[in-house]
């Protein structure tokens, strides 16, 4: 009787730790992916900011932004 307990109390210890090592293995999986976002989101918006792209069309955002744009005096039509 007292080993059947024993190894109940083990196995339950067993499933409590794997429930843990699941739960923080998601947890450190999710910063990573989290940091890796961040990671390329400042990436790209520094490459924007140093090599001149913020004035641009912005043909595929808006349609109401590419005519702003198109009715600027300085916009060459390249067709």
């Amino acid at each position: 009787m007292i080993i059947a307990e024993a190894l109940d109390a083990l196995w339950s210890l067993g499933v409590a730790l794997l429930t843990w090592l699941a739960i923080l293995a998601t947890a450190a999986v999710l910063a990573l992916e989290a940091l890796a976002v961040g990671l390329y989101v400042a990436a790209r918006y520094a490459w924007r900011a140093l090599t001149g792209r913020t004035s641009r069309p912005t043909w595929a955002r808006t349609r109401a932004a590419a005519r702003r744009y198109a009715r600027r005096p300085d916009y060459d039509e390249a067709a």
